[in-house]
């Protein structure tokens, strides 16, 4: 019955092969064959010293083993450790080279950052809530690239843009400007023509501006139109929708008062949109406007998007409020004073 049994344990040997039997003791190589879960014990079995035959005074052969090495023992195996076999042995831990440099760095996202980023985030408390004044200042004190970097607020809104009565697109009027000569097109026709061009509009067209547009004219920041364009405008959904140049009567693009709204986009008026995720991204000037300038463009959007809240936005309207450079790190402010602040100014 035990010679059956190993003959069944066995893996290696054809199915007509008899059975051989039990191996000798000093057998290198076992007739049968564990299971693949004992595999990399297998391994490590043939790692033990090899017996040596040593003659005897008396003539006869005796084994001998090594005593250089102790053999391999199985009994203090973890058994939570599997070892991609199937089956279970010792764990290994390859070694580790020291980090330096940003490697070394605590955050994941900071070992991406250039050394002047890294250099002017440490100007700021990452966890602490500034004030208005405090965080322009401290934004303006961040701003040190060759260029005029732009002043930007980011607001994050408990609201859910899938739902009609929860999204919010307006306009904001920046009383400062926005310090950037915006390129405004107006499709229109009749007598509306040279008011358009007497308004100061770039580029001015009816159908002939529609054709131009189609074949891939975009020299443009914003586009209006009249409302009886509207009918023809519809065809270039698919180009100006995906560049949020789709003239919307709730951007103000949509005007039958052409010269007024030609005159608040060039004075500084700022359209935004909350995007899939609740977050509200306006640029509010340019970081080299006197501070009290980019105070007001700021508070002027806070007034803006508090007046404009969607009848569906249900508990906290406001759940965090950040400025920041183009360029610079995030400071973020504290909510309560934000609003107390712009209730003071309004006031």
């Amino acid at each position: 019955m035990a010679t059956a049994a190993a003959c069944a344990s066995s893996l290696l040997a054809p199915p007509s092969a008899p059975c051989a039997g039990p191996a000798a003791p000093g057998a290198l190589f076992p007739t049968s064959v564990p299971s693949l879960r004992a595999y990399p014990r297998l391994l490590l079995a043939f790692r033990r010293p090899a017996a040596a035959a040593v003659a005897d005074p008396q003539g006869a052969a005796v084994l001998e083993e090594e005593d250089d090495e102790a053999p391999v023992q199985f009994d203090d195996v973890d058994e939570d450790y599997e070892d991609g076999y199937g089956g279970r042995g010792p764990a290994f831990t390859a070694p580790t080279r020291p980090r330096t440099g940003k490697a070394a760095l605590p955050l994941k996202r900071d070992r991406t950052r250039s050394k002047r980023y890294l250099e002017i985030q440490k100007l700021r408390e990452s966890k602490k809530e500034y004030d208005v004044p405090m965080a322009i200042s401290l934004m303006k004190q961040v701003a040190n690239t060759r260029f005029v970097e732009s002043a930007e607020a980011h607001f994050r809104m408990n609201l859910d843009p899938k739902y009609n009565d929860q999204q919010l697109r307006a306009t904001v009027n920046l009383p400062k400007g926005t310090g950037q000569t915006v390129k405004i097109a107006v499709l229109t026709q009749g007598e509306k023509i040279d008011e358009a061009r007497a308004a100061g509009a770039d580029i001015v067209g009816s159908d002939d501006l529609i054709e131009q547009i189609k074949g891939g004219f975009m020299e443009f920041d914003k586009l209006i139109a009249s409302p009886d364009m509207m009918p023809k405008v519809a065809s270039l959904g698919k180009i100006l929708g995906p560049r949020g140049l789709m003239p919307n009567p709730k951007a103000g693009t949509v005007s039958p008062n052409i010269t007024q709204a030609i005159d608040e986009f060039k004075k500084g008026k700022v359209e935004f949109r909350v995007d899939k995720t609740g977050i509200a991204h306006i640029p509010f000037g340019k970081v080299n406007f006197p501070e009290e300038d980019l105070i007001a463009n700021f508070m002027a959007v806070v007034r803006s998007i508090e007046r404009n809240k969607p009848s569906g936005a249900k508990g906290i309207y406001w759940k965090t409020a950040y400025v920041c450079s183009s360029m610079g790190p995030s400071i973020k402010l504290n909510i309560k004073e934000m609003l107390d602040y712009g209730a003071d100014s309004s006031n």
